[in-house]
Parts: C-alpha cells; structure tokens; sequence
C-alpha cells in the first residue's frame, strides 16, 4: 500500500497494473481490501487504483461531521494529484453514492462511471428508511459494531458455502474506528446529486445484484433519469456483488471499461 497527503489527511492507496487507469471506491464500512477480486482481473488490462476513503482503512480517520460532497472533493483531489483525469470510476454502494456526487460536481473528470447497488440520491421521505437508519444507529451504540457486523455479514452472504465471506466481512467492519463510521454514516441521509447530475452525459453503467437492497424498480427509474445510462442485473448476488459474484461482475466491468458506448448500447 502506498499513501498521499492530501487536504483532507493522509490516505492510503494501491495502484497496479497499466494501461486506462480505474479508480475503485468502496462501501460504508469498508477499504480497498474488499476489490480484491476485481483488482486481480481489471489490473491484467487496465491501471487499477483503489481508495481508502476518508474514515476508513488505512487513510485518515473522521473526528468531525462532513457530507458526502467533501468526500467526493477528496476523490477528485486524489485524481488531480495522480494526474489520472479523465478516468474511469466505479464505486459500490457509499462509493457509488460519492461517484455521483464526484460527476455531478465535476461532470468532465471521469471517461466512465459504474455504480453498483447504490444509488444518486437518499431522501429520508421514507418512514422504513428513517426506521433502518435509526436501528443501525442504536444497534452501533448498544451494541458495537462487532455485533453489527455479524449482523450484516449473515445478511450479505447467507447462503451455507459463504462462511468465510461472513467471517472475513464481519471482522472487517468490527475493525472500523466507530467514530469514523458514525459521521461517515449520517453523512449519507438527506443527501443527493440530483438535478445537477441530469445534465451528465458521461456513460454511465448501472449494476444490482437481484437481492440487492434497493429495489430493481427504484434502479430502473432513476436510470431513466439518466442521459446515457444503462441497467445491468447480476443474478444470485445481493448487496456485496464484487466478493459473492466476482466472476460475473468482472465481465461486466471489462466490456463496459473496453469499450463504455459499445457496452450501453447491448
């Protein structure tokens, strides 16, 4: 792992392989270490790097409330200072989240985008949503996040031949910095990129798992939204689509990182 000094602190980053560069921008709770498998395959043909994001990792860890917009403000500064602008961006879940909110602000730094089991926008005009939110709080705070995650690693990965994804996921998200998590946590609700992201022509890819969280349709409109956007469904997979359909997932990314036109086009 190598580290750069940026405004907001010091941050840890790999980078591997040549050609295109690809930046990958992981979830809430987790670190560079859950692209593994897509940091294996993308770097045989494309210059991989992966982000700490601020809070998590190895980077600089969170003692103040920010939003989502300053963490996308540390992934375009990290773009600038390894001179990678255009690049293709790809980001799950909280990293897709600061994906489109790193186009909306910046419309022109990325050659392509994929975001996977996320989404541009988290009002909280939903009663279940506020519900989810207030319980992963009080869970954090009654129980740690150990408990948390095992909670969310039998949620993520619960078929019987997914034990060592659940051991491997649960142990990473107990090992965060809890406060870290709870400001990187609430800076997500309330939050979105729209409209500006409406006036992004940049090709955009759209990935879910069929048990993902949010629901197909939800995906389905929003990518309507959209000026150059298209939905792909991965099968068996929920919301953790890199570690539990590694394969499947990586044919999508290539073709789509090969050739972004040809790839939105069928």
């Amino acid at each position: 792992m190598d580290f750069i000094e940026l405004s907001g602190g010091r941050f840890g980053y790999i980078c591997t392989g040549q050609g295109t560069p690809v930046l990958l921008l992981h979830g809430l709770g987790s670190s560079l270490l859950d692209w593994q498998p897509q940091i294996d395959h993308l770097s045989r043909s494309f210059r991989v790097y992966a982000l700490d994001l601020r809070g998590h990792g190895r980077s600089e860890p969170l003692r103040a409330r920010l939003r989502l917009a300053d963490l996308a403000e540390d992934v375009a500064e990290f773009i600038r200072a390894k001179e990678i602008e255009p690049c293709f961006v790809v980001g799950i879940s909280m990293g897709g989240m600061i994906g489109f909110q790193l186009l909306a602000s910046h419309p022109d730094i990325a050659r392509g985008f994929v975001a996977i089991n996320s989404t541009p926008s988290f009002p909280l005009d939903s009663f279940a949503l506020r519900c989810r939110l207030a319980l992963r709080l009080l869970l954090i705070r009654l129980l740690g996040l150990r408990a948390l995650g095992w909670l969310l690693a039998r949620k993520l990965f619960p078929h019987a031949g997914q034990a060592a994804l659940r051991a491997q996921t649960a142990a990473r998200i107990a090992g965060n910095d809890r406060t870290s998590y709870l400001h990187a946590l609430r800076a997500i609700p309330g939050w979105s990129a729209w409209p500006a992201l409406e006036n992004v022509a940049t090709p955009m890819l759209i990935v879910s798992g069929d048990r993902d969280y949010t629901p197909l349709a939800y995906k389905r409109d929003y990518v309507r939204k959209l000026r150059n956007a298209r939905l792909v469904v991965i099968e068996d997979s929920g919301h953790a689509t890199p570690l539990d359909q590694p394969t499947q997932l990586n044919a999508v990314l290539e073709r789509f990182l090969a050739d972004p036109d040809a790839a939105l086009a069928g």
